[in-house]
């Protein structure tokens, strides 16, 4: 673990800046990085249907950036190691401002999947600095209160950030542009900030077929919410536009998916707290397919009936992540629970490099609507699997399960800072406005 800063010692500086100020300059890093990750993403998949590009190409590119994310969560951690985290940082958001650009220069299919994969190796390096930056900052009396400020702020800025769409025409430069700048001033912030960085964590030898063994209802969860997250991510924008939508309804379609996961994090997990997680689980599973077969239906039908079935697509979407998570964290010892989350992630990412692909070859055959039928598909068998595994083994009892923590899928580094001795405490104080 990071060494945190002891309850009662002297404020972390940053200019000279208290630990309140120092966590604003982050929190704007955070915010601003949020909304040109969520403009890109949905940019993207936009301008490639202008383009022209068959699904299956879509989807092929959509996948580079989770292979990127795959080979980042590796890559960047020794990268930061070596040369410290202001000159990572500065290198990993000076390259996803090159690759932002070059996307607008050279537009193809080819230069694309390759501008994308060393965006999403660069783009999880800069997640993995924001959030151990933070991590540095905190003590076991703010830690959980930081992590939920955090979350908002990321899944509301990256909500903003489709809105952004709507500003410019996706056929032109600007929107590339307005994507680099925002990259660009994330590099404003951490430069002046002096803040303490985490300690390197000793390996547990947690493998992941042990992990696997374990907790089978966990690793296949994150996969199955990596097929679907990659295949939304991805080739959702693709979905609405081949639907005829214009570029403003495609923004809130896509936003409207992502409130509805923020809204409902928090209490789905705390409902999951105290009861047996494969259930809830299940259940969630269940609801996912339901609103992914809703979605499906109205495809056709009004746009308004479209955005709500978007709300409930990620209000059952979205903490599917975060339950799984937990459940593998229920049968596993506390030191074992960074290298746990680094090999659900690189289960997600696998997951979520094979969606969008997937996803766009199903879309190539049978028409767009069936994005979300496949979606129903994926929450199906993960519903019957959790129900397969519910009769097969006994329940953990519930005094050793962990606590919920919502989870959205950035770095390793987020989880240690909702970890730690009283953090989930100030988390539940956060949510409920400090009473």
């Amino acid at each position: 673990m990071s060494e945190p800063a002891p309850a009662g010692a002297g404020p972390s500086v940053a200019f000279g800046l208290s630990i309140r100020a120092t966590f604003i300059v982050l929190l704007i890093t955070t915010v601003l990085f949020g909304l040109g990750s969520g403009l890109f993403g949905t940019l993207l998949g936009v301008r490639a249907t202008q383009e022209g590009f068959s699904t299956g190409a879509t989807g092929l590119i959509m996948s580079a950036y989770f292979l990127g994310f795959i080979l980042g969560a590796f890559v960047c951690v020794e990268v930061v190691a070596r040369v410290g985290h202001v000159r990572a940082f500065a290198a990993f958001a000076a390259i996803a401002t090159a690759m932002a650009l070059s996307h607008a220069i050279w537009v193809d299919v080819i230069p694309w999947v390759v501008f994308r994969f060393v965006a999403g190796v660069v783009m999880v390096g800069v997640a993995l600095v924001i959030e151990s930056w933070l991590n540095a900052g905190t003590n076991a009396q703010n830690r959980g209160r930081v992590f939920a400020t955090y979350m908002v702020a990321n899944l509301s800025a990256l909500a903003l950030g489709q809105l952004l769409l709507t500003t410019q025409d996706p056929a032109g430069f600007q929107l590339f542009a307005f994507v680099a700048i925002l990259f660009a001033l994330c590099l404003v912030p951490t430069a002046v900030a002096r803040v303490q960085t985490p300690l390197p964590h000793e390996p547990t030898g947690l493998g992941a077929l042990e992990l696997l063994r374990r907790s089978p209802v966990g690793v296949i969860g994150c996969f199955a919410v990596g097929l679907v997250g990659g295949g939304f991510w991805g080739m959702a924008p693709v979905f609405a536009t081949q639907l005829g939508y214009d570029e403003a309804r495609v923004a809130l379609f896509m936003s409207t998916a992502i409130v509805g996961g923020m809204v409902a994090q928090i209490p789905v997990g705390r409902f999951s707290d105290g009861r047996d997680r494969r259930k809830v689980i299940a259940g969630m599973a269940i609801l996912a397919a339901g609103a992914s077969l809703f979605v499906y239906l109205q495809a056709t039908g009004a746009f308004a009936l479209l955005a709500l079935g978007a709300f409930l697509f990620g209000a059952t979407k979205f903490p599917l992540y975060g339950l799984a998570v937990a459940r593998a964290h229920d049968v596993l010892r506390p030191e074992e629970a960074l290298e746990a989350t680094r090999g659900l992630m690189l289960v997600f990412g696998i997951g979520a490099a094979i969606g969008p692909f997937v996803a766009g070859l199903v879309m190539g055959a049978v028409g767009p609507a069936i994005l979300f039928g496949w979606f129903g598909l994926v929450f199906g068998g993960l519903a019957l699997f959790s129900l397969y595994r519910l009769a097969r083994t006994d329940p953990i009892p519930i005094p050793d399960q962990t606590v919920f923590v919502p989870h959205f899928q950035t770095s390793p580094e987020a989880v240690e800072l909702a970890e730690g001795e009283g953090g989930l405490d100030e988390l539940e104080t956060a949510r409920v406005g400090g009473t």
